[in-house]
Parts: C-alpha cells; structure tokens; sequence
C-alpha cells in the first residue's frame, strides 16, 4: 500500500516518541518546548489518524498500549537514524568535508590536477575531491556534481561563474613529419589540402576551424581521415603525423617544447577565452565548494 507521509504525521511521531520516553505529557511538553496542551492534542490528532489508541492515560501515570509498544519499537530507531542523518548534514554545512564531484572536460584534467589538487588536499585533509572527467555540456544537479569546470563561453545560464584559467591562443598544431610531406601551411587557406584531425563534441563534429585574417574572423572548413571525442587521442594521433589539431595552447605546451608538435598559422590564431568554475548557487554552495572557489582565487597568478 503507497501512502503519502504529510508533515502532521512526522510531528505526531516526534510527540508520540517524546511521550512514550518521558512517560508524561508534562515532561514531553518541557522537553520539546511546547505546552501541556499542544502535546495532548498533537497525540489525539496522531491516534486519530493512525486509527488505534497509542497511550494508556491515567490520572497519575501515561502508559503504552499494545499498539503504542509496537510503535514504538519501529519508530525509535528509524528516529534516532533520521536524526543522524541531519547532524551529518549540518556537518557538511560547517565544515570542509565529505565528497567534492566536479565535471571537468578530459583533456583538462591533467592541467587542473597540477595546478589546484595538492594545495587544496594539503589544506583540507578531511576531504575527498573527484573530478569527473566529461566532455558533453552536463546538468551538473542532475548528474550529481556540485560543480563543473567548462570555457567560459559555454557556461550554463544562471550559474555563478568563477574564472580558471586566463585567455590564451587556440593553435593549429602539427608533427614535423606531417609537416614534411604537406609542407607548412603559410595562410589559413592552405589547411584544405592538409589532412586534420576533427574532434566531435556533444554529439556535434567541430570541422570548422575559425582564425583571424587582417583583422577579420573567417572559418575554414577541414577534412580529415579521423574523428575521435577525446582530446588526449587527437593529441597523439596528431604526434604520429594523421593530421594536424586544433585546440588552446596550454594542451600541448609540453608536446611543443619536446618538438612532437609545431604550432603552425599561429599569427592567425583566435582567442581561447580560457576556463570557468560554475555552480548553482551562492546561497547553496557548501563550505567543501566554498574553500575549493578560495584556493582557486588564492592561485590566480597576481599581476604585474
């Protein structure tokens, strides 16, 4: 049988349980900071509803019936686990524990790692934080995350946004033996000749590839012979001369300087507008979210 629980029938148990453990209505009323009154009727108000008498009443003593004592042998431990579970949710309302999930893109992970975990860890021992690598644009309530890093540009509405990383370069890259056999493109224009490695995002293949000519965006569209949704795969494909890639700079800062990649048209390049922490809410974010948005600022290069 289905039924509704009301708020009624959670104060009547909370009655019912005082007066069953104090054996009074007097002792039940101190105890909960009620009158006299209030209880006698809060537990009518429950029998009546439960349909059964509960207590046993006397002019000199409460007792519990039959039906009273069944209750009450259920109800108290399901009680004392539902006050447990609000002090362990008012712990993670005053201080930095528990489990802090943030939805981050896959080929951030690395960089995000370096440069925010240790820190942060090394500060807040008594917390556990996951990063939940994923590249589709996810509700991060529904998924369960109480947080998501994404670009900024592509930040949800109504979320508070808190920037990552600064501004950088979005750079065409490619191995030197690519390079060799297709010779290196000196203008946008070049790159349709050259295989690419396209990168499918959201269900979505980005195939266009935008740049800036004298000061004008144009897109030129690219070709290749794969297609691949993770970004650390196109990097390597990309290091075995498949096609050349594009993606922000700072993704394959140490593949540039160990000479596995070149940045080729990078005078062409457009803007990156860099990383954003984004949550729900100010008013809801918990003190575990609160101190990884301080570490986070704390972090941020200071300027000149």
């Amino acid at each position: 049988m289905s039924y509704t629980i009301g708020r009624g029938d959670l104060d009547g148990v909370v009655v019912f349980l005082a007066v069953a453990e104090e054996r009074g209505f007097r002792a039940a009323a101190r105890r909960l900071g009620v009158t006299p009154s209030a209880v006698s009727q809060a537990v009518r108000s429950f029998e009546t509803r439960v349909g059964v008498t509960l207590l046993a009443r006397t002019t000199r003593s409460v007792g519990l019936t039959e039906a009273g004592e069944r209750l009450l042998l259920q109800v108290r431990p399901a009680v004392q686990q539902v006050l447990q579970g609000v002090e362990s949710a008012r712990s993670l309302g005053n201080s930095v524990t528990g489990l802090l999930r943030i939805s981050v893109p896959r080929a951030s992970v690395p960089m995000l790692t370096k440069r925010f975990v240790s820190g942060f860890l090394l500060a807040n021992p008594g917390l556990q934080l996951e990063f939940v690598g994923d590249d589709r644009l996810v509700d991060i309530v529904a998924e369960g995350c109480d947080a998501g890093v994404r670009p900024r540009t592509f930040v949800q509405a109504g979320m508070v946004a808190v920037p990552l990383t600064g501004e950088e370069p979005q750079v065409v890259v490619g191995a030197p033996s690519l390079l060799a056999r297709y010779g290196r493109p000196s203008l946008p224009d070049d790159i349709r000749t050259v295989p690419c490695i396209t990168f499918r995002q959201a269900g979505v293949v980005v195939d266009d590839w935008p740049f800036i000519v004298q000061g004008e965006r144009c897109v030129v569209p690219v070709r290749g012979p794969l297609i691949l949704d993770d970004v650390a795969a196109c990097i390597e494909a990309a290091e075995q001369g498949v096609g050349l890639f594009r993606l922000p700079r700072s993704l394959v800062a140490r593949n540039i300087q160990a000479g596995t990649l070149e940045v080729v048209l990078e005078s062409f390049s457009v803007a990156f507008p860099g990383l954003g922490l984004y949550y729900a809410s100010r008013r809801s974010a918990l003190p575990k979210l609160r101190a990884f948005i301080d570490h986070v600022l704390s972090s941020r290069p200071r300027p000149a």
